[in-house]
This record gives C-alpha cells, structure tokens and sequence, in this order.
C-alpha cells in the first residue's frame, strides 16, 4: 500500500483497517452516502503524527473497524484513540473488534460471547424498532453481566454486530448519527 500524504489523511471518514476482509464492506456502504471516505491500515494510522487533524476545524469520522485477535492485542492505539475521541470534531465509531476496543478503554468487561456467532442474525432493538443484524464474532463487551450490542458515548457509537453486513436490516441506519455529526 502507498504511503499517504497528510492531506488525504483528511478524509471526511476515515476507516481504520484491522486487516479484516469485511473493512472494504463498511466503505461501500458509506461511500454513496459520502464520498469523502478512506480506508487505512491501523499500522499506517497509528503511525501518522495527529497535528493536521488538530489544526483542522473541520468534522470528522474515525471507525475502528472489525478484525482479529483480543482488543487486549490493540492497547499500543488506546492512547490516540482517546486523542480522537476527544477531539470536539471527530465522531468515533467502533464495529466489531472496534467496539471492543472502545468498551475496554471505558472499563467495560470483554470476554467470551454467550453464544459465539459467526455469519448469524440476531435480533436487537435499535431506537425503538426491532432489527434483524449480523453478528461475526466471539467476543462481547459485558456491562453489569450483560452483553452489550450498542454503545453510545459522546460524539460515537460502537457496534457488537456488523451493520454493513447484507444480513443486517437497514444498513444505512447505522451510520446516520456518524452523518448528520458530520453535517452539523
């Protein structure tokens, strides 16, 4: 993969690549919905030095996309995670191994997954509606002994369900906070 300059490090959304082959599904979804998307791998994001983005006023996206392993594996990013995060124009998505990732760095509990599901729908409520998503994993995050699906936080949400998978229902749904943050 090339290097990438620090302007086009300037995406609008940028989705960091956990060398996970369903990264490039989550940009195609969102690329129709915005055109301003880049897809970079964790190596070469955590790597980049932060000052273009903190000199920027503008808003941003970062999602932390699914991948392999433990988030255990991934604490060398916790640090420039929360960077972002607090960061007043950045919004900050977690799918999968990214939501992990998030409820680890907040305290939460992240273990085996009560029933450990890969390629299955599950059904969950979203904003009041009952919705048929994908689940690929083995893991979950537990707050108060309960595995926890959605997460949200100030300026982000985090998914423990892949919400551009084609078994998820309503995909564009999922990243309408992310989109009217960036519109705002």
């Amino acid at each position: 993969m090339p290097a990438t300059s620090p302007q086009s490090m300037l995406d609008k959304i940028i989705i960091i690549d956990f060398e996970d082959s369903f990264t490039y599904n989550i940009a195609s979804v969102l690329f129709p919905l915005n055109s301003s998307v880049k897809v970079i791998s964790h190596q070469e994001f955590f790597n980049f030095r932060i000052g273009e983005f903190l000199e920027s006023k503008e808003k941003h996206a970062l999602i932390l996309g699914p991948g392999p392993g433990h988030p255990d594996a991934y604490q060398k990013y916790f640090k420039q995670i929360e960077t972002f995060r607090n960061l007043p124009q950045f919004y900050v998505m977690g799918i999968c191994l990214g939501h992990q990732m998030l409820g680890l760095m907040d305290g939460k509990v992240v273990g085996l997954a009560q029933e450990q599901i890969h390629g299955q729908t599950i059904f969950i409520e979203f904003d009041g509606v009952e919705r048929a998503v994908q689940r690929y994993n083995s893991l979950a995050v537990y707050e108060d002994g309960s595995e926890v699906n959605i997460r949200r936080f100030d300026r982000g949400i985090s998914y423990q369900f892949h919400p551009e998978s084609v078994g998820t229902d309503s995909n564009p749904l999922y990243f309408k906070e992310l989109l009217d943050f960036l519109k705002s």
